[in-house]
């Protein structure tokens, strides 16, 4: 497949529904996993001694009450924005999946240590989860605001793997890979 076509079959797909969707999945189940482990920490809090003597930052119902409720928030936000996206309007979508872009810049005002009283394939998961549905929304974020420079969106450190198989099914009635 020759470059030209590649940038624009990929531009297609970092702009589709699909692909926001497939954002928006991966994000519910990070708060899936952190309602799940928050849960799980609760569920066992005599074990955990006094943990409002830790940093508030880093107590569990801080992480319960601001960062589940502002990943709530942004879920509202990504599903509005896939929403509007249907009818035609980009500013929703591109402004949630910016948010999220920056998500680990904002949990940064939070300590993880609750966390480690967990056994660590909770902390795992929703990090995974959430990195997931970061990187889709970097596409995303970058193909509709017109961030990417030439070549850059080639670049499969950035994109991540490509299949060209895959993005066929981005081609338009008539287009051809030839």
């Amino acid at each position: 497949m020759d470059d030209n076509l590649k940038r624009t079959l990929l531009r297609r797909k970092f702009s589709s529904i699909e692909y926001m969707q497939e954002m928006s999945v991966w994000h519910r189940r990070a708060i899936e996993v952190l309602e799940n482990s928050l849960d799980a920490f609760f569920e066992r809090s005599s074990e955990h001694g006094d943990w409002h003597q830790w940093p508030a930052s880093d107590w569990p119902e801080t992480w319960r009450d601001r960062v589940l409720r502002n990943l709530k928030g942004e879920q509202v936000g990504i599903d509005e924005g896939i929403k509007n996206y249907k009818k035609g309007q980009i500013s929703t979508i591109r402004s949630a999946s910016g948010s999220l872009h920056g998500i680990f810049r904002n949990l940064d005002n939070f300590s993880w240590g609750w966390w480690g009283r967990l056994p660590s394939r909770y902390e795992d998961e929703f990090r995974r989860r959430l990195v997931n549905a970061k990187k889709r929304a970097s596409l995303i974020m970058y193909t509709l605001s017109s961030f990417w420079e030439v070549d850059e969106i080639l670049d499969e450190e950035i994109t991540g793997p490509v299949d060209e198989e895959e993005l066929k099914r981005y081609l338009k009635p008539g287009e051809s890979i030839y």
